[in-house]
């Protein structure tokens, strides 16, 4: 009870706070953003694991904010540099864009977004893998999703899904435009840039320019840069593609073609999805 007296005194004299955000989307390419940026000499690490999920876990965020500074580096220990929160879950749930605003503010905020039947079988095997693979933490097995890829979409789309089973929400992950309305409507859209995942993955120099000069720091040096083009993180995992899979993505494809056409219009850019 002491020591989380004095912490609870201590950390908001002395822990920073993140000087910018990366809200999402999962499964797009955040992992690799945040490695790249941390090795980039403007920008500090997290104490902790790179998506603190504040704002998104219940369990996290009652615990409150002493306990969200601890997850960030000392004052003097970032001295200059720029600290961040990379949680790929904050751009989808619709409570969260006002709790960062009372917060932060009018903090900077990086949403990467992937073409969204993609992004939703990537996310489903993954989830799916946790019950396969034994090398998996407890923690994640318990929230494994065994059934089809075919089976989890037409139980969402049907609002037929177990009661008290976990939100894994492949389909509404993939609504962006709303996501998106939701942040400008709160914060702007100054505050947020916006990329998309394909082109951050084959323009890897181009895309961390536009973040750099976005959150205020110096370009990455061409070796960096080359450095960066060759390291892989979070790579997906390859599977069979089945007819049944296969029909499930087609009709995934003509189900988000009205929702991103509205995207395309709330961006003023057209994604080739």
């Amino acid at each position: 009870m002491l020591k989380k007296t004095i912490r609870n005194l201590i950390y908001p004299l002395i822990k920073s706070v993140p000087d910018f955000l990366v809200i999402g989307t999962q499964k797009a390419g955040t992992t690799s953003l945040y490695n790249y940026l941390i090795q980039h000499p403007q920008v500090i690490k997290n104490k902790s694991w790179k998506e603190v999920r504040y704002y998104d876990v219940p369990e996290h965020y009652d615990q409150g904010w002493v306990w969200y500074l601890g997850n960030f580096p000392s004052k003097w220990e970032k001295g200059s540099r720029l600290t961040l929160d990379n949680s790929p879950s904050y751009l989808y749930f619709p409570y969260i864009p006002e709790l960062i605003k009372r917060d932060l503010g009018d903090i900077k905020m990086i949403a990467i977004l992937r073409e969204p039947v993609s992004r939703a079988y990537s996310a489903w095997k993954m989830y799916h893998s946790f019950g396969t693979n034994p090398d998996v933490a407890p923690v994640n097995q318990k929230i494994a999703d065994r059934r089809s890829f075919s089976e989890a979409v037409q139980q969402e789309l049907t609002h037929q899904l177990p009661a008290g089973s976990y939100s894994y929400d492949y389909v509404a992950r993939g609504r962006y435009v709303d996501q998106l309305e939701r942040y400008f409507s709160t914060f702007g859209r100054d505050q947020l840039l916006v990329l998309e995942s394909k082109y951050f993955q084959k323009n890897i120099a181009e895309s961390l320019h536009q973040v750099c000069d976005f959150i205020g720091i110096d370009p990455f040096s061409d070796e960096l840069l080359s450095k960066l083009s060759e390291e892989k993180y979070n790579v997906g995992l390859r599977q069979e593609t089945s007819v049944e899979t296969q029909q499930t993505l087609d009709q995934l494809k003509e189900y988000y073609r009205p929702f991103n056409e509205k995207l395309y219009e709330l961006l003023e850019k057209a994604y080739e999805w």
